[in-house]
C-alpha cells in the first residue's frame, strides 16, 4: 500500500544519509569534568639521632597508619631524608647526617609543579648537621608546613670536641696553627682532661676547667710539620659523671705533609677589592706563598705556579710579554671586567672576541651542576646560586661554547648559555677564565654566613690548574673527604695537539687499607671522564689509573682520605624552635609527635580535604560510536520485515 511505500522510502532515506554522514568521518567534542584527590608531601627523617626519642620504635607504626587511614583521601608523595633523600619511607633511622635544606628544597620544588599539593609535612627532630640554613627558604614557601616534633629537646649534661681547623696540606718544615673548638653542657664546675695524639702518640694535654653551663673555649696551638707523609690528628675529652653520650668526645682529622709550597703571583692591572678577596682566600692555604705583582714596578717571575691576571690592559703588560706568557708553562687565572682590554684577552683565550662591543649588566651565577673536573658540593652550589649579583659582560653575539662551564649568566630569574666561568686547555697549560667582577661581595657574603665557601672555589681553581701534566693525563680529586660525602673523580687526557678526548677507556684500581680492593672504569662525562664511586667507608685510599690505548701509555697514581664523621652524634638535643620557624613561616602549625592525632583533624577539615578538578575537551571521532552502527541495522532490519512481511520479497 502506499502509506506503507513512502515509509519504506523515508527509511531507506534515512540510511543513506546515515551512511554518507559517517563517509564524512565527523567529529564531536565533549567536555569532561576529571576530579583529582588532594595531594599531600610526606618528609620523614630518617637520621641516626631520631634514635635518641623514647618513642621512636612507635613512629612507623603511627605514621604508616596515618597515610594508610587517607589513602583514599589524598594522593601521598612520601619521601626520607637524611644525608640522601629517597621517594619512600624508611624507617631504619641509620643516616649519618641530616640535611633539612634539601629535603624542604624538594617539596617546594614538587609544590611549584603540581597546584595540587595542599600541604607538606615534616616529621623530625630538627637537628640540621649540613650548613645550608633551612631559613633561607623561608619566603620560597607555597603552602602550609606542619612540622611533627620528634626527639628530646631536655639539654643534657655532654662534652663535645666540635671542630679541628688546620690545613688539610702543609709544606714540610712549616708551623702551623690547629684550633679546637670546644663546647660543653650542663658541666659548670667539672674538670676533664683534653688530649691530642698525632699519629696515636700524646702531643698535647691540659685539663679544661668548666666555668658555666654553656660552656665553649677555642683552644689554639701551634704544631710542626716535621714528616712528609699523611698524619692523623686525633682529639679526645674526658668523659665525666653523668655524661651519656660520650661520641662527640673524640675528633680526629687527617692532614698531609708535602715537599713544596705553590708561588702564586696575581698581577693587578686594576685596583678592585676583588684583588684582597682573592688574597684572602689564598693566603689562608700554608701551601700557598702568595705575590702581589704591581705594574710597572714588580717583575712577573718564571717560577710561578700559577698567575692570576686581574683585568689585563696595555698599561700593565705589553704584547710582548704576552706572547711570553702564551708559550709559558704557567697556568693562568684571568678575570674580565669593565677595565679588561677584550682584544688583548683575546690574544690569550680567543673565544674572548666573542664578548667584544658587548655590554655589562648586573647579574648573579647559574652552577653547572654537571660540571666535570672537580666536584661542587650541595652547600657551595646554594650559595653561589644565591649569592650577591655580579657585573657580567653579555655577549652581543650569542655563540655556544665547548669548554668546561662552571658558572653561567643568570638575569633575574632566567638562565642563560652564556659562560660567566669556563675553563680553556692550550697547548702547554689550564687557562680559567672569570667573566665579571664584584665577587668580593661573595667572600663577604661567605663570611657573613659562617662558611668558607668563597675560599673552598678559588682554592679548588687553583689546586685543578696546577694539576697540569706535561704528559696529558691526570686525575683529579680532592685529598679528604667526609664519610658522609659522595666520591667522584674525575679524568683528562690531552691529545698532542692539546685537545681534551675522551675516546680511550680509563681504568682505576682502588685499594685501601682497610681491605677494600675494586677496579673501575671511568664514564665520558663532556670531554672529559667522571667516576661516581658513593660513600666510602673511612680509610686511605690508593689508586692507580690507566689509560687503555696502546697510543697514549699513561698511568697516574695517587691517594685520597674519607675521614670518619658522626655529626648525627655531635648534638642530640632536638631543636623544635627550627620547625615552629618553619611552621610559622608557611602558615603550618607545629605539633608534638604526641599530637599526631590533631594533625588528623587538619587532614579533615574543608580546606584539605576540597577536591581539585579540571575540565577536559574530549574529540571523538563519530563513525566509531555504536550508536549509529545499531540505528542503521533496525532500520535496515525494519525495512527488510516490511517488505517481506507485505510480500516484496
Amino acid at each position: 500500500s502506499k502509506p506503507w511505500k513512502n515509509t519504506l522510502i523515508v527509511t531507506r532515506s534515512i540510511v543513506f544519509f546515515l551512511l554518507f554522514f559517517l563517509l564524512l568521518t565527523p567529529y564531536i567534542q565533549k567536555n569532561k569534568k576529571i576530579v583529582y584527590p588532594p595531594e599531600i608531601i610526606l618528609l620523614v627523617d630518617n637520621s641516626q639521632s631520631i634514635t635518641v626519642d623514647n618513642s621512636f620504635n612507635e613512629i612507623s607504626t603511627k605514621i604508616k597508619s596515618l597515610t594508610d587511614k587517607y589513602s583514599k583521601n589524598y594522593i601521598w608523595h612520601n619521601y626520607s631524608f637524611s644525608n640522601v633523600i629517597t621517594n619512600k619511607l624508611l624507617f631504619t633511622f641509620d643516616g649519618k647526617a641530616t640535611n633539612l635544606y634539601d629535603a624542604l628544597q624538594l617539596a617546594i620544588n614538587k609544590s611549584l609543579e603540581n597546584d595540587n599539593i595542599r600541604a607538606i609535612i615534616l616529621v623530625s627532630d630538627g637537628i640540621n648537621t649540613q650548613k645550608q640554613d633551612p631559613r633561607f627558604l623561608f619566603n620560597k614557601f607555597k603552602n602550609p608546613i606542619y612540622t611533627i616534633g620528634l626527639g628530646d629537646t631536655t639539654t643534657q649534661t655532654d662534652l663535645q670536641v666540635s671542630k679541628i681547623q688546620c690545613n688539610e696540606k702543609i709544606p714540610i718544615g712549616s708551623n702551623f696553627p690547629i684550633e679546637i673548638i670546644l663546647n660543653a653542657k650542663k658541666a659548670k664546675g667539672k674538670t676533664s682532661k683534653l688530649q691530642i695524639f698525632i699519629d696515636d702518640e700524646l702531643w698535647y694535654s691540659e685539663n679544661i676547667n668548666i666555668t658555666h653551663d654553656n660552656y665553649s673555649k677555642i683552644l689554639t696551638i701551634q704544631a710542626k710539620a716535621e714528616k712528609e707523609g699523611i698524619h692523623k690528628i686525633k682529639v679526645t675529652w674526658q668523659q665525666i659523671s653523668e655524661e651519656k653520650n660520650i661520641k662527640n668526645n673524640n675528633l680526629s682529622k687527617s692532614i698531609e705533609v708535602v715537599k713544596q709550597k705553590y708561588k702564586i703571583g696575581i698581577l693587578a692591572c686594576a685596583t678592585h677589592p676583588d684583588i684582597g678577596a682573592i688574597n684572602r682566600a689564598l693566603s689562608s692555604v700554608l701551601l700557598n706563598e702568595v705575590q702581589l705583582i704591581r705594574p710597572g714596578i714588580d717583575p712577573i717571575a718564571n717560577d710561578l705556579d700559577v698567575l692570576i691576571i686581574y683585568q689585563l690592559n696595555s698599561a700593565c703588560i705589553n704584547t710582548s710579554k704576552i706572547e711570553e706568557l702564551k708559550q709559558s708553562t704557567i697556568p693562568i687565572w684571568l678575570f674580565i671586567g669593565t677595565q679588561t682590554q677584550l682584544p688583548l684577552a683575546t690574544s690569550i683565550v680567543p673565544w674572548i672576541g666573542n664578548l667584544i662591543n658587548s655590554s655589562y649588566i648586573e647579574s648573579q651565577v647559574k652552577v653547572n651542576e654537571q660540571f666535570p673536573l672537580f666536584q661542587i658540593a650541595n652547600e657551595e652550589l646554594h650559595f653561589f646560586e644565591q649569592a650577591p649579583p655580579i657585573i657580567t659582560l653579555y655577549p652581543r653575539n650569542r655563540t655556544s661554547i665547548k669548554f668546561p662551564t662552571i658558572f653561567y649568566q643568570k638575569i633575574g630569574t632566567a638562565t642563560t648559555t652564556n659562560p660567566v666561568m669556563f675553563f680553556y686547555q692550550s697547548i702547554n697549560k689550564n687557562i680559567a677564565v672569570f667573566n665579571g667582577e664584584g665577587i668580593w661581595r661573595w667572600r663577604i657574603e661567605s663570611l657573613r654566613n659562617n662558611n668558607n665557601n668563597f675560599d673552598t672555589w678559588v682554592i679548588k681553581v687553583i689546586n685543578y690548574l696546577l694539576t697540569t701534566t706535561k704528559e696529558g693525563f691526570k686525575i683529579i680529586v680532592e685529598s679528604v673527604y667526609q664519610s658522609v660525602d659522595p666520591i667522584n673523580i674525575y679524568a683528562e687526557l690531552i691529545n698532542p695537539s692539546g685537545e681534551l678526548i675522551n675516546t680511550p677507556e680509563i681504568q682505576i684500581i682502588i685499594n685501601s687499607n682497610q681491605g677494600y680492593s675494586n677496579k673501575y672504569l671511568f664514564s665520558r662525562s663532556g670531554n672529559g671522564y667522571s667516576l661516581q664511586l658513593g660513600q666510602l667507608p673511612p680509610g686511605v685510599y690508593n689508586y692507580s689509573a690507566t689509560v687503555l690505548s696502546p697510543d697514549f701509555p699513561f698511568t697516574a697514581k695517587g691517594f685520597f682520605i674519607v675521614e670518619k664523621i658522626d655529626v648525627e652524634l655531635q648534638d642530640l638535643t632536638a631543636n623544635h624552635d627550627l620547625l615552629k620557624e618553619i611552621a610559622n613561616a608557611s602558615g603550618g602549625k607545629f605539633l608534638y609527635f604526641s599530637e599526631l592525632d590533631s594533625l588528623e583533624k587538619i587532614l579533615k577539615s574543608q580546606t584539605m580535604s576540597q577536591k581539585y578538578y579540571t575540565i577536559e575537551k574530549i574529540t571523538s571521532s563519530v563513525i566509531g560510536s555504536w550508536i549509529y552502527l545499531v540505528i542503521i541495522t533496525l532500520l535496515l532490519g525494519f525495512e527488510w520485515f516490511i517488505r517481506k512481511y507485505m510480500g516484496g520479497y
